[in-house]
């Protein structure tokens, strides 16, 4: 039975996804084809956001067998890892399931992002992909009747960004040495020199260089609504070529397209400061803990 050795648990748009694909792209580490994340560990099921974006949960593992079978084609040799960003956010529940499927020497890391920067670039994946209509400080007083409505728990934007709780108990259940957490301001500065830690950090070749010339899971809006629209939704167009094009080369033109009609948008800076405010204390308390500098953070 082959099972991860190591997870990328979160946080969600900090950089986790392209952490994921650069370290797929090394010949001594696995990461499942079937599913982009599984969600398994965190025991989350379908039913559980009746919901908008609960059809993110369309291809969970419910089952240990069907998680199993996410790995069943690692090659002997390599080291399987997965990705899933709610591990972070549903520590409470995800951490005793690790400690009772996966054992207590997996690996964890947590790649981490300015929490108003953080929330920001998440509303701005859900502007999108076509589910966020109001405006961000809208969307954010919405959250907890959102939540209470059995809205996915990515329309929490605030609450993911509190990382003190949910950093120390990794920490804490997995010790100093088993938990890695990198900076996504770094590793957008420096992405190889992280890849290579992170690499050590697994236990494979630390010389591997990826091939790192597209960056995936870019946020932003549109610049062409019913463009993006197109893109992203059913047609019947899109349906006659999909049996002609391979899956995986779909999913590449997808992104690539969604990329191109993407233009960056910044977050007014008054409201940057009043949430970077509301997060002071926590990231205050993280830097204690984790003893790196933030002050970045709170500029």
């Amino acid at each position: 039975m082959t099972l991860p050795s190591f997870l990328i648990v979160g946080a969600a748009k900090a950089g986790t996804t392209a952490l994921a694909d650069y370290l797929g792209q090394h010949r001594e580490v696995y990461f499942p084809k079937a599913v982009k994340e599984s969600f398994f560990l965190a025991g989350l099921k379908r039913e559980d956001f009746p919901g908008p974006g609960g059809g993110c949960l369309g291809r969970a593992c419910e089952t240990l067998e069907a998680y199993e079978r996410l790995f069943e084609t690692a090659a002997p040799g390599e080291t399987p890892g997965e990705k899933c960003v709610a591990y972070l956010y549903y520590h409470g529940r995800t951490i005793p399931r690790i400690r009772e499927i996966l054992g207590q020497d997996v690996r964890i890391v947590i790649s981490l992002r300015q929490p108003a920067d953080r929330a920001y670039s998440n509303y701005l994946h859900h502007v999108r992909d076509g589910l966020e209509p109001l405006p961000f400080e809208e969307a954010i007083e919405a959250a907890r009747r959102r939540l209470a409505e059995g809205w996915w728990w990515g329309f929490d934007y605030l609450g993911p960004g509190f990382y003190h709780d949910q950093v120390k108990a990794y920490l804490d259940a997995f010790g100093r040495e088993r938990v890695l957490v990198v900076l996504y301001d770094d590793f957008r500065e420096q992405p190889l020199q992280i890849i290579q830690q992170v690499c050590r950090f697994v236990g494979v070749d630390a010389s591997f260089e990826p091939n790192m010339s597209e960056r995936p899971n870019v946020s932003g809006m549109p610049k062409h609504p019913r463009w993006h629209r197109f893109i992203t939704g059913r047609h019947s167009l899109k349906a006659l070529l999909k049996p002609l094009l391979p899956a995986d080369l779909r999913r590449r033109m997808v992104q690539n397209l969604k990329r191109r009609n993407l233009r960056k948008q910044m977050m007014d800076p008054a409201l940057r400061q009043a949430l970077t405010a509301r997060y002071r204390d926590d990231i205050l308390r993280l830097q204690a803990l984790i003893g790196t500098d933030l002050s970045g953070w709170l500029e």
